[in-house]
């Protein structure tokens, strides 16, 4: 066991031990020369002496490093030093403040949808990188992806990356060996094939499953009954009516059997991912608000309208609002409004225009309200016209006074709701779902 205060390479102060992994250990220390904290991770002789092949652990120690450093990604912890010391190898990486994905997701259970797509698309632009210097990262899980509090996204651990070379990829590992971690792996990974692009994006799905629905895509008692369902069982769907059909078809994609039909790519699922990003309410002690004056996020932001990856004019709507795009015109709003059309027919259409929208965004409430819009203007109408007595002057009677209460309630009623859904909620979701083209 490392002793606490050891001192590396004369400069490196081993202050908290912050985890242990199967390939060594984690400390925090003190780098005493720069007067700077770091993380420190350890590949003990303990631990190599424990391995049937040493050789293939130092290597993966070694890949590391030289992917880490070779990334330079603000989604990727910096690689500050490496060497070796008595008891073993040493790499000094950027100290990452915050907590992991499973960790969140243990505290907070499903996420708002805007913080998972966030999360999100913040991996798959490191992928994206990753993939763009030919590095597979093979381990893709929510231990392996911290958030920090200003919502920043770092994903660690590339020690088991594979180099991708002209025939597919250069395995790093011992023969016939399975890296990665058994709830997060791809089919072709379980069949032990070579490991892709494609092969992180599947993890990815696995995490935003996770991150969506609170519990893994799959679970299982046993080893062998979890790779039965990583090999042949589809996800059950995410049962959660705020995430958009387009963001929940994203998720699916990407967890199917075949790595030929998941998304092109980690920057096709960024994009994908995008529109979906919005500007949250804090989770817990993270909170982007908070940290929004700091030097990256005021450099980004610079850097995102020099690159005209977005307008730099304003919205018009609120950078709160879920529309995820361009500004959207009046005839655009007239157009994607008509639907409330029948709710002005006297009571009688309030149901269609939510049995339109149901079926368009194919949402379980907005059926519920088209029954019962249906069933209230069915029984009011029913009422009037069975009534002995209908009109004033003549006294009505109980059975149409009640009869007309319900359709003279159902129709301001029915028009307030369906207007209030249609600002709130159906005009993002078309806007989403035309930015997501």
């Amino acid at each position: 066991m490392v002793a606490e205060h050891l001192v590396l390479a004369g400069r490196y102060e081993l202050l908290t031990p912050l985890g242990r992994g199967g390939m060594g250990q984690v400390w925090e220390a003190e780098d005493q020369r720069l007067g700077r904290r770091v993380a420190v991770k350890l590949l003990t002789d303990e631990v190599l002496a424990g391995r049937a092949e040493p050789n293939d652990l130092v290597r993966r120690f070694a890949r590391e490093a030289s992917v880490m450093a070779g990334l330079q990604h603000p989604g990727v912890p910096a690689v500050h030093d490496a060497g070796t010391y008595d008891g073993g190898l040493f790499l000094v990486l950027e100290l990452i403040e915050g907590c992991t994905l499973g960790d969140l997701v243990a505290e907070e259970g499903a996420l708002p949808v805007a913080w998972a797509a966030g999360i999100a698309a913040q991996m798959a632009a490191v992928l994206a990188s990753a993939h763009g210097r030919r590095f597979v990262h093979r381990d893709v899980k929510p231990q392996n992806v911290m958030l920090t509090r200003d919502g920043t996204v770092k994903v660690l651990d590339f020690g088991v990356a594979a180099v991708l070379d002209e025939a597919g990829v250069t395995r790093i590992t011992s023969t016939g060996e399975t890296i990665g971690t058994l709830a997060y792996m791809a089919p072709e990974q379980l069949h032990s094939k070579d490991a892709t692009p494609s092969t992180d994006l599947y993890a990815l799905g696995c995490v935003l499953y996770e991150l969506l629905a609170g519990r893994p895509a799959f679970e299982a008692t046993s080893p062998g009954a979890l790779i039965h369902k990583h090999l042949l069982d589809t996800p059950a769907p995410l049962g959660r009516e705020d995430v958009p059909p387009e963001l929940e078809a994203l998720v699916m994609q990407l967890l199917e059997k075949e790595p030929e039909r998941r998304p092109s790519g980690a920057r096709e699922t960024y994009d994908r991912l995008l529109p979906h990003v919005t500007q949250p309410k804090p989770l817990g002690d993270v909170d982007p608000d908070a940290a929004g004056r700091s030097g990256m996020l005021l450099y980004s932001r610079v850097l995102v309208r020099l690159s005209r990856l977005e307008p730099a004019e304003p919205y018009v709507v609120s950078e709160r609002s879920t529309t995820g795009g361009r500004p959207r015109g009046a005839r655009w709003t007239f157009v994607h409004s008509l639907w409330l059309a029948p709710t002005l027919l006297f009571g009688l259409g309030t149901w269609m225009s939510f049995a339109y929208i149901a079926a368009r965004h194919r949402r379980l409430s907005w059926l519920l309200m088209t029954v019962a819009y249906l069933v209230a203007a069915v029984t009011g109408f029913t009422l009037l016209g069975t009534s002995p007595e209908v009109g004033l002057s003549e006294g009505e009677t109980a059975q149409g006074m009640i009869g007309l209460f319900v359709v003279l309630l159902v129709w301001p009623a029915g028009f307030l709701h369906a207007l209030w859904i249609n600002v709130t909620t159906r005009l993002p979701l078309r806007a989403q779902m035309e930015a997501a083209r």
